[in-house]
């Protein structure tokens, strides 16, 4: 007589059922272990998502960052800025560039109008920092080239720079003093946002300081308010991400040419970091999951041995079985079926506890979270596989079992 598939799971169900607070504690291990993995898995899938965002917020992928390398002894030589001719001959080179934008800054500025002081960051900069920043004025206009040719005595503000130096008044067209310079305000820059997690300062937005600036063109800043100043950073946009990694190698190649061998400039790209920080989280990833493995193999033991100690207890069950026509390999199929039931409920129950304190785990590290469906499918697997393997020493023993002996068992 063959045992089906679906009579074998009835006889787990009912065994369960009948057996409740055995077969809660044979579980808890799997169901910590799926726990911890979905857990985890949220957590590597929020930071992802963050990083990403971020990224996308300050230009995308395609984002080229030259900056100091603090990494250089420069007592060796050298000095990490470049004046406008070293640029011209950086810009030259790169004709596949997309865009390009060199910045000089002055911190702590004095912005003051009609007896209202602002202290902040001016940056000098080109129009090529709409592109790079993929950030563009809300209201009026960013400066063009022939404010660069002129020096132009022109100002475009940050959304929190015009709202608290202008308390509520039209800034466009109206003129302010930066420093000992007057200054024409022609724009506005679009408000940056992005949610910081963590909360922290500027009520959770991890862009505000973005706000908090205001820009004039470059030529003003290094022949008027700052001058002779040189640049020490650089933002550029590669035309595609996948060929900002090409780009990146051979802006550093043309930087080392430049400064005659010296690495004093650090040549990023988004691209780059993007990788690196996959990689990493796959690391992570797999030492975290292999945490919750040692879980979920303890628990696989638990399940092992209580299913023995089953067999047991189910002797003369098992063969009856066997002599009124079950075969060896159906009580086999019976009690694997039932351990393997018993750790995809574990992992069912883990799944559900997983999810119920994503938001109190997100909570207590002041990050982002992310459950994506995967992590189901990911997490039912490996409960399934742990009673796969440790269901297959009970199943063999309980179909090795002898029916003559097994009916004089008491």
């Amino acid at each position: 007589m063959a045992i089906s598939l679906t009579e074998s799971l009835q006889i787990g169900i009912s065994d369960i059922l009948m057996r409740k607070v055995r077969s809660l504690v044979t579980v808890l291990g799997i169901v910590l272990g799926v726990m911890c993995i979905m857990v985890v898995l949220a957590i590597i899938s929020g930071m992802n998502e963050s990083t990403m965002e971020w990224m996308t917020q300050r230009g995308g992928l395609n984002k080229i960052e030259i900056q100091q390398n603090w990494n250089y002894d420069f007592r060796q030589g050298g000095t990490a800025t470049l004046s406008l001719s070293e640029l011209n001959i950086l810009r030259g080179q790169i004709p596949e560039a997309k865009a390009i934008n060199p910045s000089v800054s002055l911190y702590s500025a004095a912005l003051q109008y009609r007896g209202f002081t602002y202290s902040g960051e001016v940056i000098g900069a080109l129009p090529d920092m709409q592109i790079v920043e993929d950030w563009r004025p809300t209201r009026g206009r960013f400066f063009g080239e022939i404010d660069l040719r002129e020096n132009s005595n022109v100002i475009v503000l940050g959304s929190s720079v015009a709202r608290d130096l202008f308390k509520g008044q039209d800034p466009i067209g109206r003129q302010i003093q930066v420093n000992d310079h007057i200054m024409e305000v022609i724009g506005i820059m679009d408000t940056k946002f992005w949610e910081n997690p963590g909360g922290g300062a500027w009520g959770g937005n991890h862009l505000e300081y973005m706000n908090r600036q205001a820009f004039i063109p470059l030529s003003t800043m290094m022949n008027k308010l700052s001058a002779g100043s040189e640049i020490s950073s650089i933002q550029i946009t590669a035309a595609s991400p996948e060929e900002a990694l090409s780009l990146q190698q051979k802006v550093n190649m043309l930087l080392l040419r430049i400064k005659n061998g010296r690495a004093v400039f650090r040549v990023d790209s988004a691209q780059q970091m993007m990788m690196q920080m996959e990689q990493n989280s796959q690391i992570f990833s797999m030492i975290f999951i292999m945490i919750g493995m040692i879980s979920l193999t303890v628990g696989g033991i638990v399940i092992m041995n209580i299913m023995l100690a089953s067999i047991k207890e189910r002797t003369r069950e098992i063969g009856v079985r066997l002599a009124v026509g079950a075969r060896r390999v159906d009580i086999f199929v019976q009690f694997l079926v039932q351990t393997i039931l018993i750790t995809v409920l574990g992992g069912i129950f883990g799944i559900i506890l997983g999810f119920s304190i994503l938001d109190l785990v997100s909570g207590y590290l002041e990050m982002k979270l992310l459950a994506e469906p995967k992590m189901i499918v990911i997490s039912l697997l490996i409960s399934a596989g742990v009673g796969l393997v440790f269901g297959i020493v009970p199943a063999v023993k309980a179909s090795k079992l002898d029916p003559v002996v097994a009916l004089r068992e008491d």
